[in-house]
């Protein structure tokens, strides 16, 4: 089973998501991608964190792990990040019209309540200790 790391970026009370509109629906996910071979999820994150957005951090501790339709996905809570956030990676490409993606920072007390997925790591964001 494939697996998947997930990068938490916090900048105060903010959190760095991506948010999508695909196929006239319109959520938020958080950064993060495939684990790729030989690689561990730790390394994952930190790749896919800066392939997406630019950003370079390290992890600084899993948040959580869970079964996501049949795929465990890592939450990691990433470190100060450095950079400017910018998309990068798969996604810029597959951009259109009808497939958007934009990084924005969202306040953690609003998280609940824009639709993150997947709904199950909301409630785990909530805890998370400010950096």
């Amino acid at each position: 089973m494939k697996s998947r790391a997930v990068a938490i970026v916090r900048e105060d009370d903010t959190v760095l998501l991506i948010h999508r509109r695909k196929g006239g629906a319109e959520y938020y996910t958080l950064p993060g991608g495939g684990v790729e071979e030989g690689e561990t999820p730790e390394q994952a994150c930190v790749r896919e964190l800066a392939e997406e957005t630019g950003l370079r951090a390290t992890v600084e501790s899993l948040l959580h792990t869970l079964d996501n339709a049949g795929r465990t996905e890592h939450y990691f809570v990433m470190g100060p990040a450095t950079g400017t956030p910018r998309l990068g990676g798969p996604e810029s490409e597959r951009e259109s019209g009808d497939n958007q993606y934009r990084l924005v920072w969202v306040p953690l007390a609003d998280v609940a309540s824009i639709g993150l997925k997947p709904d199950a790591i909301t409630a785990h964001l909530a805890g998370i200790p400010r950096p």
